[in-house]
């Protein structure tokens, strides 16, 4: 059972919900709480999944239930979730995974994520996945119900041997966790400094990809200065902000200190496993998996 404050650490209470929209969160919520086999789901949850649903109950309703379910049959990426664990501290000392300070004209946060050691054969994909994970949940934290995220993935470094390191299962977990189940409106994905091999990139991932995901990529030879504009990036992409790895320090710390217990606290909020009751009367609340997550839009 979660003791800690979720899905926002600061923010026990119910967030600001629209006036127009508060029937429907209460409504999702009183849902929530009719559901045996769910966690300690929060008023704040159904206005997070709500809105990253674009207010469509019915969707908000598979997004929670695949998140659930997720959570509960992915240990590999959902347990064990302390930022101080030797597996998740190679993957933060091996990558820049940073949250940029300024938004886009349009409320949109800017993520970038891109490696910092480039040797393939001290990566680890399961705990990577995990790690990232783990920093959007710091991420959605901090920012609430925001419009949506821009993420861009810097190719730079990588190499075919990263490739051959993929595992199959936590791939599969991850993409279906991104277009089913995590709680944000995504708004693009640019692949900058695009290797020569993403054509072997995508014959991995594209039949794990829906054409909702599919229509958010950009490809891009250059840097991020050619396709964002200069005064949101750090000084090594161009731009007047803080170095990356510096903004990637500041961040690490941020999260090893004052985020750490409430990771571990979070690995509570996952489908409770069937039980005689639940197992006789049917009565289970979980679906098999959603064929589409309104998190995804195409602009």
């Amino acid at each position: 059972m979660s003791t800690l404050s979720h899905p926002y650490k600061d923010c026990p209470e119910p967030k600001e919900v629209p006036t127009e929209y508060r029937k429907d969160v209460d409504a999702l919520f009183e849902w929530i709480k009719q559901q045996p086999r769910f966690p300690a789901f929060t008023l704040n949850h159904a206005h997070l999944f709500l809105h990253a649903c674009h207010w469509v109950i019915e969707d908000a309703k598979k997004a929670l239930q695949k998140y659930a379910h997720i959570h509960a049959t992915a240990p590999d990426i959902f347990d064990n979730r302390d930022i101080l664990s030797s597996g998740v501290q190679l993957v933060l000392n091996m990558t820049h995974m940073v949250s940029l300070p300024k938004l886009t004209p349009e409320g949109y946060r800017l993520l970038c994520y891109r490696l910092s050691d480039t040797d393939p054969s001290r990566m680890n994909f399961a705990e990577a996945v995990k790690t990232f994970c783990m920093f959007n949940d710091v991420q959605i934290s901090k920012d609430g119900p925001i419009d949506g995220y821009i993420v861009v993935f810097d190719m730079k470094g990588v190499r075919l041997g990263h490739l051959a390191r993929v595992q199959f299962g936590p791939l599969r977990t991850f993409m279906s966790y991104i277009q089913d189940a995590h709680p944000v409106r995504l708004r693009k994905i640019y692949i900058v400094h695009t290797a020569s091999f993403i054509n072997q990139v995508m014959a991995l991932i594209k039949p794990l990809i829906r054409s909702e995901l599919l229509g958010l990529l950009q490809f891009c030879s250059s840097g991020p200065i050619d396709i964002l504009p200069a005064e949101l990036l750090p000084k090594d992409y161009g731009g007047p902000l803080t170095e990356l790895a510096a903004m990637h320090a500041e961040q690490k710390k941020e999260i090893e200190t004052d985020y750490r217990e409430w990771l571990i606290d979070s690995g509570s909020l996952k489908e409770a496993p069937k039980n005689s009751t639940t197992a006789s009367s049917g009565s289970s609340s979980i679906k098999p998996p959603v064929k589409g997550f309104r998190g995804l839009e195409i602009d």
